[in-house]
């Protein structure tokens, strides 16, 4: 219980009256006894107002408080949540709303402010926005409620606190679940070249269509048709891709609200869903900091798998390792995979790159995966109007000179690359698997 604005305007008043008695004594002015005399009064009666409406504030804990908030958010998504406070207490209350701060979620429309009628109530609709994953509580929401008369603010904590996990951005595989995966891949923008009969599997027989190839035609089912059939192949099923995501502090920056890391894990998430629709398996290996290896899951749950295993993991600030990851992963995994790197790829990675790359390479197909900083495309954009932005300008211009020729020296070696912004991650990545998936490289 606090005094509020009204009372201590009430008492800033009192003592003024107090400061022009004191004057007047001073200067020996008649009416000063008589100011005096209201002073003292005044000073009674205020005690005892603000005494009997300390105890007007009522039961605040019957107020009846009922919550909508979800056990689960997904990062960078608006939610709507509902508060619904009902007064049962015998007269009209002003009320404040609001929430606790959380490092880890932003409240939007509060606090509020209100008059709730005796016997009523009011529903406060809102929206919270998750800016970090992870586990997070939540608070039972704050309310100030003021005395009769206004002259006292009394703060309780009404209702529960929720246990929130706040997931990676799983909205796209969401929207995407209902869908067909030729469906599925034109919602994502990435267009696939239409091929028949290139597949390793037999999926069924169909009548010859235009583009078809002579060697797809099946003679003895054309004879018993009397027109021309041919044989339709899928993708080979149960295959592996395997996410190697670098934990470390390449991917902590930030060109918007997301960070390059978030970025990558939403990218990853999404195609690992893509691959388990398609028939196949995908892992997870992370490294430099967080280390956490799940190995292939495939089917109806295996993104809720990867979902609940990964959506609390964090970058660091720990170097990255190259060459210990190839290591340590070799001797985790024997089956040949399609292994994805994420990372940020640099000059001074060469040497431990190339030979990371060699030695995966050895059993499995290596795809690296690149995150562009966009801040240094932009970096050259900016124009050059005095020695300091020369020095950034050619600063900006070495590195990414020297980063794209390690991209070519791993091209050079056989290694696949995708170089990319973030936020175009995972279509680059879907549409390089789908690539490698119908060349028969895995």
């Amino acid at each position: 219980m606090r005094p509020t604005e009204k009372l201590l305007k009430i008492l800033l008043v009192w003592g003024l009256l107090a400061l022009i008695t004191a004057v007047l004594r001073i200067f020996s002015v008649s009416a000063a006894d008589l100011l005096s005399s209201v002073w003292v009064v005044a000073g009674i009666f205020i005690v005892i107002v603000a005494f009997v409406d300390y105890f007007s504030v009522g039961k605040i804990r019957r107020l009846g408080i009922q919550q909508q908030t979800p056990s689960s958010l997904a990062l960078g998504n608006n939610t709507k949540c509902s508060l619904k406070i009902t007064n049962t207490l015998a007269r009209d209350i002003d009320i404040t709303a609001a929430f606790a701060p959380n490092t880890k979620i932003k409240f939007e429309g509060f606090p509020v402010q209100f008059l709730l009628k005796q016997g009523t109530f009011n529903l406060i609709n809102y929206h919270i926005k998750p800016v970090d994953r992870g586990n997070t509580t939540i608070a039972a929401p704050v309310f100030r409620i003021k005395s009769r008369n206004g002259l006292w603010d009394y703060k309780t904590s009404l209702g529960n606190e929720t246990d929130v996990k706040i997931y990676p951005n799983f909205s796209p595989i969401a929207q995407l679940s209902n869908m067909g995966v030729e469906r599925q891949i034109q919602q994502l923008g990435i267009h696939l070249s239409q091929r028949r009969g290139e597949g390793m599997e037999f999926k069924q027989l169909r009548e010859f269509v235009e583009g078809d190839s002579l060697r797809q035609i099946d003679w003895k089912a054309t004879s018993k048709a009397r027109r021309p059939i041919s044989r339709e192949y899928q993708d080979e099923k149960n295959q592996e891709i395997f996410f190697l995501l670098d934990c470390g502090r390449r991917l902590r920056h930030k060109d918007d609200e997301l960070s390059h890391f978030d970025y990558a894990l939403n990218a990853i998430l999404l195609t690992a869903y893509i691959a388990i629709r398609q028939g196949d398996s995908a892992g997870f290996f992370s490294f430099a900091g967080d280390n956490r290896y799940l190995s292939p899951v495939k089917g109806v749950n295996g993104v809720n798998t990867l979902l609940n295993n990964l959506y609390d993991i964090q970058s660091t600030l720990e170097n990255t390792d190259f060459l210990k990851l190839a290591e340590d992963f070799t001797v985790r995994h024997k089956r040949r995979s399609l292994v994805v790197l994420v990372s940020n790829i640099r000059e001074e990675d060469h040497d431990d790159l190339i030979k990371a790359t060699r030695l995966l390479s050895k059993k499995h197909i290596v795809l690296v995966a690149s995150l562009k900083e966009a801040s240094l495309e932009h970096q050259l954009q900016e124009p050059v109007v005095n020695f300091d932005s020369s020095i950034a300008f050619a600063a900006t211009h070495k590195y990414l000179h020297e980063r794209s020729l390690v991209i070519k020296k791993l091209r050079s070696a056989g290694v696949f690359v995708i170089d990319t912004l973030p936020e175009l991650l995972h279509v680059r990545l879907v549409s390089e698997y789908f690539r490698l998936k119908r060349s028969h490289l895995l």
